[in-house]
């Protein structure tokens, strides 16, 4: 009998995000054991809802559209708090009602965990896959064998070379009175798109400061740094990670207890601004939001390509009978590497940061081996939206609703003390199902 599959997207997103998608919906209209793709509407909170969308019957240009849109428009994502029994026992119902045999859990670091425990509750009834996306690059095996780097990730990388660029001529023109730019990215605590201002400037030649928090230097040596720059060259460009310690930022906190650097009370870059301010030189602050891991304009030809090819890679392994597997990009002599998989087994914590040959220390900067890293998993082939900026419309228009078989859940009901349902749901679980954080 065939089983439908369910898909969920969770964390933050990226410009190639729904090619994983298109990949995963394509290869399972191909293979036999699946009937309807289904998806979480918004992510595993949805699925927890009820409240799922019909993918199946999405047209080839559908698809089309749907391969070049950026972000999570169009199923929607989520963060919540790791999973109580209770909760498990409720995705347990949801899978049992709908006839989910097959899963994919579309995320970072805490969605990798979060497909783990729905695979130790439920993988007697369910073949569960995680598949990689965040633009922080920080989710892998430290020896960047296993999981080379995540989709999304040579796209951002591509941004941040581009606005290196753009950050140069504005500095050229107007460095008479704004004598500093101040760039600030993501990647939380890790130094990976910080490091990517340097392939805007593989010679050298701009006067480049690159802050990366696996090289955190006391504010004043950074200010020192500036003001010799300054002082040799009239003006100086800086691009550090969201995560480097300038000072108070006013942390707050997502569910999971990581810090939402977007919507703290002031950021890194910020900071460092009012710090230049204090000792006489005037700066300036750019910090993209969201448009640095949406902008489709960047977007890496190889990065869309290889985001469809692990989406479509997990449905094949799942078909075949796998399950309990992360569908990662992994070292291969091709620049982009190849596609492979990573048992749960394998994953611990799985959050890597800079390899030390990567990093320049004491000099803000990366060192040549991180530009032959990056460089070539971005490529060089301009990617031709079909339309693009004039006509072409991003795919918005989902799937039917499915209809709900089960009691309603509400978000308000995962803060409340429900033994009844808890024990109700339970029995769906496997007897051995353990909670694991």
């Amino acid at each position: 009998m065939k089983k439908n599959l369910l898909i969920t997207m969770s964390g933050g997103t990226t410009s190639v995000i729904n090619a994983t998608l298109v990949g995963i919906i394509t290869a399972a209209r191909q293979v036999g054991s699946i009937d309807r793709v289904l998806a979480g509407y918004p992510g595993i909170m949805g699925a927890l809802e009820e409240s799922l969308i019909d993918l199946t019957d999405l047209t080839d240009n559908d698809l089309q559209r749907l391969y070049y849109t950026p972000a999570s428009g169009f199923i929607g994502t989520t963060r919540i708090r790791p999973m109580e029994q209770r909760e498990l026992a409720r995705l347990a119902h949801v899978f049992c009602a709908h006839n989910i045999g097959f899963f994919i859990n579309i995320g970072g670091n805490g969605t990798i965990r979060q497909s783990i425990q729905i695979s130790r509750a439920m993988s007697s009834r369910v073949r569960v896959a995680a598949v990689p996306k965040t633009v922080d690059n920080d989710l892998g095996d430290e020896e960047f064998e296993k999981v080379l780097y995540t989709p999304g990730f040579p796209s951002c990388a591509n941004y941040w070379r581009r606005k290196t660029w753009i950050m140069n001529q504005e500095n050229l023109g107007a460095h008479s009175h704004d004598q500093v730019l101040i760039a600030q990215t993501f990647g939380r605590k890790t130094g990976f798109l910080a490091g990517c201002a340097r392939l805007g400037d593989i010679e050298r030649q701009i006067p480049l400061i690159v802050l990366l928090p696996e090289d955190q230097k006391p504010v004043q040596q950074v200010l020192g740094r500036i003001e010799s720059v300054v002082e040799e060259r009239r003006r100086a460009s800086v691009v550090l990670s969201e995560g480097y310690d300038v000072g108070d930022i006013g942390e707050r906190y997502d569910l999971r207890g990581q810090v939402m650097y977007g919507t703290s009370r002031t950021t890194a870059a910020q900071l460092l601004v009012n710090h230049c301010a204090d000792i006489g030189i005037q700066a300036r602050a750019f910090v993209p939001g969201f448009d640095q891991r949406s902008d489709v304009t960047f977007v890496s030809g190889s990065d869309l390509k290889m985001a469809c090819g692990v989406g479509s890679q997990a449905v094949e392994r799942l078909h075949a009978g796998e399950a309990d597997f992360l569908s990662s990009i992994s070292k291969a002599p091709v620049a982009a590497g190849k596609l492979a998989a990573v048992p749960f087994s394998e994953i611990g914590d799985y959050s890597r940061v800079l390899q030390p040959q990567w990093i320049d220390y004491g000099n803000f900067d990366v060192t040549d081996e991180y530009i032959a890293y990056v460089e070539p998993l971005i490529g060089d082939a301009p990617v031709r939206i079909p339309g693009f900026p004039a006509r072409h419309h991003f795919t918005c228009q989902r799937g039917p609703a499915v209809s709900k078989k089960l009691k309603p859940w509400s978000a308000a009901s995962l803060d409340e003390t429900d033994t009844n349902r808890a024990g109700e749901f339970a029995t769906l679980l496997d007897p051995a199902a353990t909670i694991v954080r």
